[in-house]
């Protein structure tokens, strides 16, 4: 996936990129950051969805018109552009700081899941909680005590680590074929309800699984855990990401 192109706002605010974003701003990276990984250039409606699935406490405020105003802001930083298309677009300097607030996020998750022992459902919010505060040598610390992992506990690559978003021979789920065993490669970060349940049945990275049957007139699919068979909607399944047994999550 291409970089952005460097911009003259972006070059105009070369000065100021040892200043770190606030974190509302971050939290702005992060989404379209996301955004970018996934392949989508997001319209202000778009990213207004995404924002409004950030924890609570993140303290955000969602209406179309402050989402609007803080674009501006963001404009005026060279952190964003917004095209005649009506599209959001990160600078080359606003990818560095989508970058490193994507790593942060990414090691705090392994840092309550792995070191402190919390559940996967949880980890999602707690290092909202963190990312904020972490310095570049607790960055360099934590990444030093996690044996250097190239991706978070939810599958998503850990910036700067040489891992691709997408594994070589990954698939959604619902366009994976019956019978085959794949190993689960990513699933979403956001619902801590739909989390509590993959978690429960091992549907989680790492793991392998079969698909039983897909039922796409029902809207649903069985598939064999290494703990239980379970059924899960299509609208589930579009969310997760598996790949073959036989793949290294790193490729891509």
């Amino acid at each position: 996936m291409p970089r952005p192109r460097k911009t003259a706002a972006a070059n105009a605010q070369s000065s100021a990129a040892g200043e770190r974003p606030s974190p509302v701003t971050e939290n702005y990276l992060l989404s379209l950051y996301k955004m970018w990984e996934d392949g989508e250039v997001p319209t202000l409606t778009q990213l207004t969805e995404a924002l409004r699935q950030l924890p609570p406490t993140e303290g955000l405020g969602t209406s179309v018109p402050s989402v609007a105003g803080m674009l501006r802001r963001m404009q005026k930083q060279g952190l964003v552009e917004i095209g005649g298309d009506k599209r959001i677009r990160l600078t080359n300097r606003g990818q560095t700081e989508g970058e490193n607030i994507a790593r942060r996020h990414r090691l705090a998750e392994w840092l309550v899941v792995d070191l402190l022992g919390m559940e996967l459902h949880e980890a999602h919010i707690e290092a909202h909680q963190l990312e904020h505060g972490m310095s570049e040598a607790l960055e360099s610390k934590l990444m030093e005590r996690l044996g250097n992992p190239t991706r978070s506990p939810f599958g998503w690559p850990i910036p700067g680590s040489g891992a691709d978003v997408a594994s070589a021979g990954a698939v959604t789920l619902d366009n994976a074929d019956d019978g085959q065993a794949y190993v689960v490669d990513r699933v979403p970060e956001e619902d801590p309800e739909l989390l509590k349940f993959l978690g429960g049945a091992q549907l989680v990275p790492e793991r392998h699984i079969t698909l039983v049957e897909a039922m796409p007139y029902l809207g649903v699919m069985r598939v064999e855990t290494e703990v239980e068979e379970i059924s899960i909607g299509y609208n589930v399944a579009r969310q997760i990401v598996v790949r073959p047994p036989e793949t290294d999550s790193t490729s891509g």
